[in-house]
């Protein structure tokens, strides 16, 4: 055969009268170059996700999977972009293992508590692929999801889509053990949170004065941006106030990560010229004082 061309088309409409709707569908498109022939161009593919309904959205407008950065569980329990069928997880704990300081002394009743912290989170997936698998074809499978879990890539975004408003920072971490079948496989993958929170998918933000609310379990980060130009601007969060002593040119943007504990105007480094404390903000809410061109941004995180 000389030449060849496929294309496919995909469309799904939802339509509804009612005041909304739900889909929690995940499509992921694979396009496959098989042909053996001279190819007179290269396979060129895209896809186009649309919200047009006329509704409510209950939590973000549009969601990009993007395979690279996420492992998403669908509501009918597939685990994407692998493919394997979730036989189970491990989200049954209520929260993280404890790591907790104390000291004995000798003549003293009990112990001295200094304190206690979470431990990094471990969350297991159990998982299985399909039946009906050549032996090649598990081998194939194999690869395909050891070089998709590989802890070297970075850090990858766990989502549920039967809880879809929080994602689960995570990276393989352990050993995976295959127990083999005639014509499938399962095993457990192993996956590290070196930050234990559950964090929300939704950021917030305040520009000006006004509050700032943490409906979480936990305390979060802010990230506080001023845009100039302007000089010694100050920033009231609660008790703690924010200064900055120097100018900021129109254009340009100062970034405090109170997470983090940085402060940058682009790339340059300018913590020398801030003083004050790194707010953090806790469960409930905070008033802000603040000029129009303040934004301050966070994300909820919960044990």
């Amino acid at each position: 055969m000389a030449n060849y061309n496929s294309r496919i088309n995909y469309n799904e409409g939802l339509r509804g009268n009612g005041a909304n709707y739900n889909s929690s569908n995940v499509f992921l498109v694979e396009v496959q170059d098989v042909g053996t022939a001279e190819e007179l161009i290269s396979i060129a593919a895209s896809m186009v996700v649309s919200d047009s309904g006329i509704a409510t959205d209950s939590a973000a407008d549009v969601i990009q999977y993007t395979t690279d950065k996420y492992l998403v569980v669908t509501t009918e329990g597939r685990l994407e972009p692998l493919g394997v069928i979730v036989l189970s997880d491990s989200r049954k704990d209520l929260m993280p293992e404890t790591r907790d300081y104390s000291e004995e002394i000798p003549g003293r009743h009990g112990e001295i508590d200094f304190g206690t912290e979470f431990k990094a989170r471990i969350i297991e997936l159990h998982v299985a692929t399909d039946d009906g698998l050549s032996p090649r074809e598990k081998e194939q499978l194999k690869r395909k999801i050891a070089m998709y879990l590989n802890p070297l890539a970075g850090k990858k975004k766990l989502v549920f889509l039967d809880d879809p408003e929080v994602e689960y920072e995570v990276k393989f971490a352990g050993r995976i053990e295959p127990n083999n079948h005639p014509t499938w496989f399962d095993f457990i993958i192993p996956l590290k949170m070196s930050d234990p929170f559950i964090i929300s998918v939704n950021e917030k933000s305040l520009t000006g004065s006004g509050t700032i609310t943490n409906k979480g379990t936990i305390e979060t980060g802010l990230i506080i941006e001023i845009a100039g130009a302007v000089t010694n601007p100050t920033v009231v969060i609660g008790s703690d106030t924010l200064q900055y002593t120097g100018t900021i040119s129109a254009g340009q943007k100062l970034v405090i990560d109170t997470e983090k504990m940085t402060a940058k105007i682009g790339n340059t480094n300018v913590l020398m010229n801030y003083n004050g404390v790194f707010p953090k903000l806790p469960p409930g809410s905070l008033n802000v004082t603040a000029g129009s061109n303040v934004t301050i941004r966070w994300k909820e995180k919960f044990i």
